[in-house]
């Protein structure tokens, strides 16, 4: 096996607790030896880090990550609930709970959905009907035949309006909410991979898509940045939303805001919310598509670590709820009361011709290779980008101002590409084109500007305009220049600070060299009749999209869904079956990249090839902190303090070895969280006699809470508090998840990933413990494939 091991003095050693300042407590130590201990070990850390190379710095793990308390803990409280009479209809209250939160999730989500779209809509009117049109006509007038200096006006006041727009956006996410910037579609994957990210769900975030968390409402955030003239979409920010809603919406209250409405207490916990935030993410997929089969089918794909029936069925309903929402209001919005066709935020249109031959079939799969080397290409060039930006690019300012760069830089080409491109047509041509779509700009009269019609509309116009029509609105130096820039500007623009999705820009790059396919088609064969653009279009944009991303069944159902059209079903799926084989030759999907850059911890589906003989005694850390069943006040205020453990191994024994500076330990018994101590502590669950087995409190009061800032300060214990003794065997899981020694790593593996484990421990034949396995140590094995052959590289955890 290959590592990534520096061997030398200073190297982290894997098996070593890697988060920062954390110390090892196996008795009553000397709180000074602990602090010159940890300085000793931070300076350590500071040699290590310097001794990395920054090309290297993503091939790590991230000790800030944990997992999420997935596991219910079934402790004698817990038992002792199911006794009681009133156990049944509790069980039916939290049923008949699941469904009502996640209809509520289904409406909230798509009443955000439509604020966005709305807000787009109005920030559309005022560029399009105002600066453009108005500018333009008012250019006209004043100085007719000699409208070169005037235009220079037009463009200034445009780039002035996408540049105010941008900085709104900027602002809240570098000022308000870093943790949302982007499409936030990594950060959702990764907690329903089980990762504790922090804030990703918290209801703030969605004052970061709304609003400027302020009493007033300003702007959204992606409204501002769709209609900033930026090649980014609002789609995927959507998916985040709709995470965050389900979060919040579940809680039944807001720990960021101080309110609790005292409703859906029972789903208080990390289990419950996770569920919910899958539903949530299913409902952004169909509010922003009008998708909600491949909402359910994106959830499952992308993020959900395993199928259930019953969380399958709530999160259908949620898609359902938020599609119909959605529906009714931008019907109602746009003066179609009633009408629930409407089709999301992304309205593709209908296609007409619906007919393709099985001579085509190697031209989509041609198309298919084209979009997986070029879903590759963005991806590199994209991470490369990606991590210049975290070593050069990382202040408030720096950042703020290559938003605004990137915003004046889109502006400029769009005016640069209308002066260099000649690409005037009738009017009439076209005759999907609407009133918005036929900008004359620099043409005669009588015509209009097909690169104008690309570029001066929002992307999801645009991609309906290459849809749908006719062959010759589009000349072929126009869709080629549109294709390199926009592929251009979406690389740039995805990973700025603002909210931005990758779907719309991806599509749109795709339908634009996907119709120049089509365009050439038609030349290569002219007695062939029947041959529209608009499907090469629609394959294109799946390819680019596929090649992007590497979704395969939910994409598949989402553009079908979204052209309300199952004819190019079969084409869809051999596209972007096509592009995912020939992209994950060369990389990662976009997402799995920028994972890999924020170095989370996140598992796949599969364990890493050639990795049977790597055994849990390898894989697991021998340093372990644990708890008898019954321990002093003080030891446990002690342990809380010195260290960052989000959970401890209770044994039946602990005794000090006389072979090594590790104690030693004796039986399993079970396992006790942190967040469950600082609740015992917290309501005084202690007692002055070492052998009290009273359970003086109520299961309810002794779970786990997920508010995580408590400090054990705050707590206000005194000397003869902490004088007392706490019996932890009715509290801990008694029979927590354990493997012997020689466990290899692919049934670790399985276990975590299908079990949604945080803690895995490792005991002798005797069920001595002897270490713990956590997501980190099994995420930092990696199967890498060189040469054609598979080999598993170790990974750093970096701080």
């Amino acid at each position: 096996m290959s590592g990534r091991r520096r061997h030398n003095s200073n190297s982290i050693d894997p098996n070593e607790d890697p988060v920062e300042g954390l110390e090892r407590v196996f008795s009553n130590s000397n709180l000074e030896q602990m602090a010159r201990r940890r300085r000793r070990q931070e300076q350590e850390n500071e040699l290590i880090e310097s001794a990395i190379p920054r090309s290297e710095s993503h091939e790590a793990l991230s000790a800030r990550y944990e997992s999420l308390n997935y596991e219910v803990s079934e402790n004698k409280l817990y038992r002792e609930a199911e006794y009681k009479t009133s156990h049944q209809i509790t069980l039916w209250r939290i049923s008949r709970n699941r469904w009502i939160a996640c209809f509520f999730i289904g409406v909230i989500t798509a009443l955000v959905a439509a604020l966005i779209d709305i807000g787009v809509h109005y920030s559309k009117d005022i560029k399009f009907n105002w600066i453009l049109k108005y500018l333009i006509s008012k250019c006209d007038e004043e100085q007719r035949g000699t409208t070169s200096g005037c235009m220079w006006t037009v463009m200034i006041a445009w780039i002035a309006y996408n540049c105010i727009l941008v900085t709104i956006a900027s602002c809240l996410v570098i000022f308000v909410a870093p943790i949302a910037g982007g499409s936030g579609i990594p950060q959702i994957k990764c907690y329903l991979n089980g990762i504790a990210i922090p804030e990703v769900v918290r209801p703030q975030q969605i004052f970061f898509y709304v609003t400027s968390n302020k009493k007033i409402i300003a702007e959204f955030g992606v409204a501002c940045s769709v209609g900033g003239g930026l090649a980014a979409g609002k789609e995927g920010p959507m998916i985040h939303s709709g995470a965050v809603v389900g979060a919040g919406v579940s809680q039944g209250k807001s720990y960021s805001l101080g309110i609790d409405f005292g409703i859906f207490k029972e789903f208080r916990n990390d289990r419950e919310r996770r569920d919910f935030v899958s539903a949530g993410a299913a409902a952004g997929v169909a509010a922003a598509f009008g998708a909600p089969i491949g909402g359910v089918l994106f959830s499952l794909e992308e993020g959900a670590s395993f199928w259930n029936q019953n969380l399958t069925w709530r999160m259908f309903l949620s898609s359902m709820i938020s599609s119909f929402t959605v529906n009714c209001i931008l019907g109602w919005f746009n003066g179609r009361s009633g009408w629930l066709s409407w089709n999301g935020l992304a309205n593709f249109g209908v296609f007409e011709n619906k007919d393709y031959n099985v001579w085509e079939i190697p031209i989509f799969l041609l198309i298919g290779i084209i979009g997986g080397v070029l879903g590759a290409l963005f991806n590199y060039l994209n991470t490369r980008l990606t991590e210049f930006r975290k070593t050069y690019v990382n202040s408030k300012f720096g950042r703020l101002f290559e938003c605004l760069l990137v915003a004046a830089v889109s502006a400029f080409l769009a005016f640069l590409t209308i002066f260099a491109v000649d690409d005037c047509q009738p009017i009439g041509r076209n005759p999907t084109a609407t009133s918005t779509q036929i900008n004359q700009m620099w043409c005669r009269k009588g015509e209009y500007s097909a690169v104008a019609s690309l570029f001066f509309q929002n992307p999801e116009e645009s991609v309906k305009s290459l849809f749908h029509s006719p062959i010759n609105s589009f000349g072929v130096p126009t869709l080629i220049i549109f294709a390199i820039e926009y592929f251009l500007l979406t690389l740039w623009t995805f990973g700025i600070a603002v909210p931005s999705g990758v779907f719309i820009p991806a599509i749109l790059t795709g339908a634009a060299w996907g119709r120049l396919f089509g365009i050439y088609v038609e030349r290569l064969f002219p007695s062939v009749t029947g041959i529209d653009p608009g499907k090469y279009a629609l394959a294109g944009a799946a390819a680019q999209l596929g090649g992007v991303v590497r979704m395969t069944i939910s994409l598949t159902a989402i553009i079908m869904e979204a052209t309300k059209d199952i004819t190019f079903g079969l084409p869809i799926m051999l596209v972007l079956m096509i592009t995912k084989w020939v992209g994950d030759m060369f990389n990662e999907g976009l997402y799995d990249s920028h994972i890999d850059l924020a170095e989370v911890p996140i598992l796949g589906w599969n364990p890493p090839k050639m990795s049977r003989n790597i055994l849990a005694d390898k894989v697991m850390r021998r340093d372990v902190v644990a708890l008898e069943r019954r321990e002093r006040v003080s030891r446990i205020v002690e342990i809380l303090k010195t260290t960052l453990h989000h959970g401890f191994p209770v044994v039946d024994r602990i005794e000090e070895s006389v072979t090594q500076t590790l104690p030693d330990y004796g039986r399993l018994k079970g396992y006790i969280l942190r967040t469950q101590l600082f609740k015992l502590l917290e309501n005084r669950v202690f007692d002055e006699e070492h052998a009290s087995e009273s359970i003086p409190i109520d299961f309810s009061e002794c779970q786990d809470d997920d508010d995580q800032n408590s400090q054990i300060d705050q707590l206000g214990l005194s000397s003869y508090d902490e004088s007392c003794w706490l019996n932890i065997e009715p509290f801990m899981h008694p029979h927590p998840h354990r493997v012997p020694l020689n466990t290899s790593l692919p049934f670790i593996f399985r276990l975590f990933r299908g079990l949604g484990l945080r803690y895995l421990f490792v005991v002798n034949d005797d069920n001595k413990l002897r270490g713990v396995i956590t997501r980190k140590d099994v995420a930092r094995f990696r199967e890498k494939r060189r040469n054609r052959e598979y080999q598993v590289d170790e990974l750093y955890i970096s701080q």
